[in-house]
């Protein structure tokens, strides 16, 4: 038997994570699953924006990652949209605490950052804030 123990859960939730570090990604899908999150992985920034769709609500972004990084990806998904309100809610993932990293994110429109290594209670409380804060509560998902 599952016990909940008072987490938020957020069933059907469609996320999408992109991260090149294969644990780092496994490990946070493992948490988002069991928050009961849709989640879908890629392991480069090509692939991310390759199998992208509408149907992801959030995603979650290695800024770090070789190739385009996270940074450079945020801007090719905010250019697909014509609205603000109508783009992915984008969340930067990194184990970088330094303030360049923070004013990087704020500077490309990230809506958030998640410092790793990534717990349970932190991507419940990062997808609260999220979806209390963005266009997500007034969708169903």
């Amino acid at each position: 038997m599952q016990v909940n123990r008072g987490y938020s859960h957020f069933p059907g939730l469609q996320v999408l994570v992109m991260d090149g570090n294969e644990v780092s990604k496994m490990a946070t899908k493992g948490l988002l699953v069991h928050l009961g999150c849709d989640v879908t992985t890629v392991g480069s920034s090509e692939e991310c924006l390759r199998i992208f769709s509408h149907e992801h609500k959030v995603v979650f972004t290695d800024v770090g990652i070789s190739g385009m990084d996270g940074y450079e990806v945020v801007s090719v998904l905010q250019d697909r949209f014509s609205a603000r309100h109508q783009r992915p809610l984008i969340t930067a993932l990194t184990a970088n605490t330094d303030r360049a990293t923070k004013d990087n994110c704020l500077r490309v429109g990230m809506d958030g950052l998640v410092l790793k290594p990534v717990s349970l209670e932190k991507m419940r409380s990062v997808l609260s804030v999220l979806l209390q804060n963005g266009t997500l509560r007034k969708m169903r998902y």
